[in-house]
């Protein structure tokens, strides 16, 4: 009998052991967004026909399940982006995203709302929003047959583009994101104060890892105006 009372006994202390363990257990915290930037150098400004740069570092304790990003006039209906990012983000607990979201030409110009919402594992949201303004720019700097090409066996990347500036170019910036990543700035001395110009350059990618690889051309004119243009390719 005493037996019995005693196998009672420890299967109560262990019965109760488990329930406390499972009230005890704590859910990670929601994820945190920092160091946003949502457009050039964060200044919150697009351009009709052009890329909106968005970035921001996560920390998810939870691991990160999506990124969502939408845009939609402040006030009245018109031209909205929504897409959800997963595939290079699901599982991760620290990420750093960086994307080019593209701007409609039929975009009308004003004041839009962008929201960044990350969300983890256990269903738990953060976000970060911010007014964009969308503007109708025609002195903005573009680009005729933009390429990039790998060549020389996987080692160089040539980018080239035929840029046109009607306030003159002061820099041009080349990002490569993937696996590998790196941003090389030119002010070339030929380049800088020309309407006009061939930009052409090949760049070392030969501690590229084989992926699947952006290439964002910016273009910055001497009145501070910055623009970006997009490209892919693989190793």
């Amino acid at each position: 009998m005493k037996n019995i009372i005693r196998i009672f006994m420890l299967t109560a202390v262990l019965a109760m052991a488990i329930t406390s363990c499972k009230k005890d257990k704590v859910e990670p915290n929601a994820p945190t967004i920092s160091n946003v930037e949502f457009g050039h150098d964060n200044n919150k400004t697009a351009y009709v026909g052009a890329d909106l740069h968005v970035e921001a570092d996560i920390s998810a304790p939870g691991k990160v399940d999506n990124i969502k990003v939408e845009l939609h006039p402040e006030s009245g209906s018109g031209w909205e982006y929504s897409e959800v990012f997963k595939t290079d983000f699901e599982g991760l607990l620290n990420a750093t995203f960086h994307k080019h979201i593209q701007i409609s030409e039929d975009a009308q110009p004003g004041e839009y709302h962008l929201h960044f919402t990350v969300t983890d594992k256990n269903g738990k949201q953060t976000s970060e929003e911010a007014h964009i303004q969308i503007i109708n720019d025609p002195s903005l700097p573009s680009v005729a047959n933009y390429s990039v090409h790998v060549e020389d066996g996987g080692n160089t990347l040539h980018v080239e583009a035929h840029i046109t500036a009607p306030n003159k170019i002061a820099e041009v910036e080349v990002e490569i994101h993937g696996p590998w990543e790196e941003e090389f700035e030119y002010d070339d001395v030929a380049m800088v104060g020309q309407i006009s110009y061939l930009f052409s350059k090949h760049i070392d990618i030969s501690n590229a890892p084989s992926g699947h690889y952006h290439v964002h051309l910016g273009i910055t004119d001497q009145d501070g105006k910055n623009i970006e243009f997009e490209e892919h390719f693989n190793k």
